[in-house]
């Protein structure tokens, strides 16, 4: 899946950003913030939380991103290993680990947001109805590093809040944390000389996530993490071994028939935290440097096919002329379906071609970007009712009579199975079926006349606007792939015009 969806390359080129890239790749390895078990996992990125200043150019103030938590310390090297060198499983069940902790799992996601709800709750329920013991909270962003420095098997990485989020730093609900042994309270989250604010320190930490630093080796990190370095040799090599049942796929449950042996192992793997599904097993290619990058999408951009401006060369285009109505009546409106594949046995059928006139009178014809005649590069199939004497299908009730009808009162589903005409005198918009060929819904939110629609680049939603100032987005509901209906309560209301809207897009 990772491979498909071409998210890699982009990242590569600089075309996203590190935060947008470490999102996907959490989600394509089934991470989720539905699951504190499979929390987004992020990176610790820096190790510089006592100077005054942070310099982002200076190397030394990041976390080398190569090396597991767990042997940030090189002192921890020698322990590590020998832990991993002296285990031994009689009954051959448990495999050799370094870390018997892990850097994700749902208590590490509670410690950090102890000052939220609901994860404040369900910190209290995990430690017996109490807050645990202060010394052992998330209180300080430094004393959290030295923490993991001083202790291998402390191996907590972040979560994605500690790059968005400055709320969660702070004890906005005044809760009774505790004291320290050193008798001070535990209130808002200590944060590094360099920050002076909550929201300055998340600033500065999406800065240095998105630093060249940082840019140029977060592929080993992800090696670690979702690649090659997660399991096998190269993981025993790397430090990166966890306790066994924190693997997909290292317990079947299924095979478990005893329910009591089943649940405890069940709340075993929730505890210990679970590791992301592999989604590499070839190490991650690292990303261009700016520079590099820079010279890449540009030439990518002198070499790549533009569409020639058709202004500077109207004596190069020629015009194919198709008589849609005999009597002469212009068109306001011309739509096609915009289906992006289509299967083997429907390749060679003509899509949709939508044309409303200025009576208001639809039709829907034929269309092929591609002709087997010689006359024209292309198949037009007029509609077969403009051919008989029957009465022309009309978009039935009338519109504002001071409104002037044209193409920006209507739209087209991209399957062309909705057609959403807007305009009419009672502030309505309604939706013709092409498949029934009648009106299916008549939809009345707007206090004043509904002036423009427009269907978003997806599909998956269109936009009205009104006299009344403000605009609705309405969710196209869709049934094995085709849409079927509209949503007719709106997804949102935009509002900040102080005069009728006479134009919409929208881009989702």
């Amino acid at each position: 899946m990772l491979a498909s969806s071409g998210i890699t390359q982009k990242w590569v080129r600089r075309q996203i950003s590190n935060f947008d890239y470490l999102m996907e790749l959490n989600t394509i390895a089934g991470r989720t913030y539905n699951d504190l078990s499979q929390y987004l996992v992020f990176p610790w990125v820096l190790r510089d939380y006592r100077s005054k200043e942070l310099d982002l150019d200076d190397p030394s103030v990041f976390r080398d991103l190569s090396k597991p938590i767990g042997v940030q310390n090189p002192a921890h090297v020698e322990e590590v290993e020998e832990k991993y060198e002296v285990f031994s499983d009689p009954s051959g069940v448990v495999d050799k680990f370094h870390y018997g902790t892990h850097y994700s799992n749902a208590a590490s996601v509670m410690h950090y947001l102890i000052r939220m709800e609901p994860f404040t709750t369900l910190h209290v329920q995990l430690q017996g109805n109490k807050f645990d013991l202060a010394d052992r909270q998330f209180y300080s962003i430094p004393a959290a590093w030295e923490t993991l420095l001083k202790n291998p098997n402390d191996v907590k990485e972040l979560i994605p809040e500690f790059f968005y989020l400055p709320e969660f730093l702070v004890n906005m609900n005044c809760l009774d944390l505790g004291q320290l042994q050193t008798g001070q309270r535990v209130d808002n989250v200590i944060l590094p000389p360099w920050a002076s604010s909550p929201e300055d320190f998340i600033q500065k930490h999406r800065q240095a996530l998105e630093s060249e630093y940082v840019s140029v080796h977060l592929h080993e990190w992800i090696d670690l993490i979702f690649g090659y370095k997660q399991r096998g040799p190269a993981a025993v090599e790397a430090h990166n071994v966890f306790y066994y049942c924190t693997y997909e796929g290292a317990v079947d449950l299924d095979a478990i028939t005893d329910p009591q042996e089943r649940l405890a192992v069940e709340g075993m793997i929730k505890n210990f935290g679970q590791t992301p599904t592999q989604l590499m097993k070839e190490a991650h290619p690292q990303r261009m440097s700016a520079d590099e990058a820079a010279r890449y999408n540009q030439k990518l951009a002198e070499n790549a096919f533009a569409s020639p401006d058709v202004f500077k060369n109207l004596e190069k285009l020629k015009a194919y002329f198709v008589d849609v109505y005999k009597d002469g009546e212009p068109l306001v409106y011309v739509g096609v379906a915009e289906v992006k594949s289509r299967s083997f046995l429907h390749s060679g059928l003509p899509s949709d071609l939508v044309t409303v006139n200025d009576c208001g009178f639809k039709h829907n014809h034929g269309w092929l970007p591609y002709s087997a005649a010689k006359k024209r590069p292309f198949t037009f199939n007029m509609d077969p009712l403009l051919a008989t004497a029957r009465q022309l299908p009309s978009l039935g009730a009338p519109f504002s009579p001071d409104l002037r009808v044209k193409s920006q009162l209507f739209t087209l589903t991209h399957d062309a199975k909705l057609f959403v005409v807007v305009g009419h005198w009672d502030n309505s918009f309604r939706v013709w079926s092409s498949s029934k060929g009648k009106m299916t819904q008549h939809i009345r939110k707007h206090t004043a006349v509904v002036t423009c629609v427009s269907v978003d680049i997806a599909g998956q939603h269109f936009i009205t606007g009104s006299r009344d100032t403000t605009c609705k987005v309405w969710l196209i509901a869709h049934q094995h792939g085709f849409a079927t209906s509209v949503d007719e309560t709106p997804v949102q209301t935009l509002f900040g015009h102080d005069a009728e809207v006479s134009a919409v897009a929208l881009n989702t």
